[in-house]
């Protein structure tokens, strides 16, 4: 261990200075990106470089650290531990500091920091306050005791900060802290229009059967990245985005949503569909969709009851056929026909049959749907099973009582939840009731939610073309039971 030199000697003194802001302003750049003023730890290095040439120690090297936070943890690309590395290495004798709170972030930090430079022989001068000999146990003591003090003013200003965030999103403002969230502009509350028709198109997707991965290819297709790393968008990415509840324009902190309270932002889905989309997402149960290649490939029946086939011939043509390993034993004839002749003839149907006035009930929302009483419901549903976990606590319910309860309540937020997808008028047909074209929406959807709609609509069963047919007749061999007034 090497023996620290008296502060007051500056024959062998060398010095370095280390300066760091906790929080550094920033200013706009013309992109809308923000850039981190420079000028506080700057400021720091020219007060510490002056106070030590005043006492004629060389500055041998400067650190600095800037936006880094006393609550920080431990960053190996920090210039503190660049320092602390080249102090262990005997590289110097004395850190000047503008104030020993810039010096240490936490109370681990500065016990493993203390230990470190007690063992190097470094002190540490302070222009404002007091500086520690390290090498002695008074100086260490005084770098605790002042230590933990910094460390208390700083708990006490996260405290404070903490709760006029809280009070700040409770009266519905976004706090801006973090880089803009994806949809938003860089004031956290307008729609960037072409994000927030990603999300609609996404919440679409998903309910009317669609899976993550597609939505991934469509954002991918549309050049879209995240906002926080400019990377292509990954499945967990999107379902984050999408489990938000700012998108529904609901007030949250720290991942709680604030019942009764309305964000500043603007709601990018009607909260009835965002809740659904979330419920979706966050189903441990649901087996998400697996990729399909066909549109009616274990979707479509053989007129026997076994579910058809999606396959190539030897001809490499595709073909739907009914598959004999899953027969088990029932009698045909089966069908085996070109999947082109059957998706021609069903897609027709299923457009003509979207474009009848008599099925705008079918796929409009119910008008008189009592959705702002669901909500009320499920809020105070969510505020028992709260109050529920502290009585029992308190030993004022029992834990079967307390489970009895909680189920209860949970069982019927599911059905609130299923009840108000159905009042949004989600599904696979919800498309269909906004006014548009059905050709125009049909071609905007994905294989899998072309199927989700066939399905919401109609069974489709295939009979076989018959012995010596030369074609298949899809208009009396296509049965759609479903679709009333088309044989």
């Amino acid at each position: 261990m090497r023996t620290s030199p008296a502060l007051t000697s500056a024959d062998t003194i060398r010095a370095v200075t280390y300066s760091r802001i906790s929080l550094a302003e920033r200013r706009a750049a013309e992109d809308g990106a923000k850039i981190l003023d420079a000028h506080g730890v700057l400021n720091q290095d020219t007060i510490t470089s002056e106070y030590a040439d005043a006492r004629h120690w060389p500055v041998v090297a400067r650190y600095s650290d800037n936006d880094v936070k006393a609550s920080n943890g431990k960053d190996d690309s920090a210039d503190y531990w660049k320092m602390m590395a080249a102090a262990a290495r005997g590289e110097f004798d004395v850190i000047v500091v503008f104030q020993t709170s810039r010096l240490w972030r936490n109370r681990r930090e500065r016990a493993e920091g203390i230990e470190l430079l007690r063992k190097a022989g470094v002190s540490v001068a302070a222009v404002k306050g007091v500086s520690f000999d390290l090498t002695t146990a008074q100086g260490r003591g005084q770098a605790g005791i002042l230590g933990e003090v910094d460390t208390m003013e700083t708990e006490i200003k996260a405290e404070r900060q903490q709760l006029a965030n809280y009070m700040a999103v409770r009266s519905g403002k976004r706090l801006r802290s973090s880089q803009r969230p994806f949809g938003y502009s860089h004031d956290h509350i307008t729609e960037r229009p072409a994000e927030a028709d990603a999300i609609r198109w996404a919440a679409d997707a998903l309910l009317g059967g669609g899976s993550v991965m597609s939505v991934q290819r469509e954002w991918r297709r549309r050049g879209l990245v995240t906002a926080q790393t400019g990377r292509p968008f990954t499945r967990q990415s999107i379902t984050t985005i999408l489990r938000n509840p700012r998108l529904a324009g609901l007030a949250v902190y720290r991942g709680e949503i604030l019942e009764g309270v309305a964000g500043e932002q603007d709601a990018i889905l009607p909260e009835e569909q965002w809740r659904a989309v979330a419920g979706l997402l966050g189903d441990k149960a649901r087996k998400p969709p697996k990729g399909v290649r066909t549109l009616l490939g274990g979707l479509a029946a053989c007129q026997c009851g076994n579910v058809v086939n999606g396959t190539m011939n030897h001809r490499r043509d595709r073909v739907y056929n009914c598959q004999y390993a899953t027969r088990a034993g029932r009698p045909g004839p089966h069908v085996a026909v070109r999947a082109e002749v059957v998706d021609q003839w069903v897609e027709a149907a299923v457009l003509e049959a979207l474009s009848r006035p008599e099925l705008a009930d079918l796929v409009s929302p119910p008008p008189h749907a009592d959705t702002a009483g669901l909500r009320a419901e499920a809020a105070a549903i969510r505020a028992n099973l709260a109050e529920m976990g502290a009585d029992r606590a308190l030993g004022l319910i029992s834990r079967a009582q307390m489970l009895e309860g909680t189920e209860r309540g949970n069982a019927r937020l599911r059905q609130i939840a299923t009840e108000l997808a159905e009042t949004a008028g989600k599904g696979a047909l919800a498309p269909f009731a906004r006014g548009q074209a059905a050709r125009a929406v049909w071609d905007g959807l994905d294989l899998s939610r072309r199927r989700e709609v066939i399905r919401a609509l109609t069974p489709v069963i295939l009979h076989p073309a018959g012995r010596g047919a030369r074609s298949y007749d899809a208009e009396s061999k296509v049965d759609m039971p479903g679709l009333r007034g088309r044989e």
